[in-house]
């Protein structure tokens, strides 16, 4: 049984954080060429995300993606930022933009496994779908 990418990410995390300055680029090549040896160095791309992840969690960053129908103006994308502040308030925000002509009205955030939806979209199938429970 091979462990899971996240085992990786916070073992190498953990030998890192503890390594003197110097020793550094040994320890990743030889992670690097355990990874090889076992036949998980596919991995590696995955690895180095979740390390990102583990470190953007530590100092307080998140990136999140708002997706609309249209390219963003100026004043929209403050806007963005702001609904984007308020849905991650104690983090800071590295907001990324992205077009989906299948947005209708609106728009939707994405942070790592987190999705808010606010569209008019998912705002009328939540309504529907409370007319269909009542």
């Amino acid at each position: 049984m091979h462990p899971a990418v996240s085992q990786y990410a916070q073992a190498l995390e953990e030998l890192v954080e503890h390594a003197a300055p110097g020793e550094m680029s040994a320890i990743i090549e030889n992670f690097i060429g355990f990874l090889h040896r076992h036949g998980e160095w596919h991995k590696i791309g995955a690895i180095v995300k979740r390390l990102e992840k583990i470190n953007a969690d530590k100092e307080g960053r998140a990136t999140v993606m708002a997706v609309t129908a249209h390219e963003a103006t100026k004043d929209v994308k403050a806007v963005l930022v702001a609904r984007a502040q308020e849905l991650f308030p104690h983090k800071k925000i590295n907001l990324r933009y992205s077009v989906d002509a299948g947005v209708v009205g609106g728009a939707r955030f994405l942070a790592d496994e987190i999705l808010y939806d606010a569209t008019l979209y998912s705002k009328t199938q939540a309504f529907k779908n409370s007319l269909l429970k009542a």
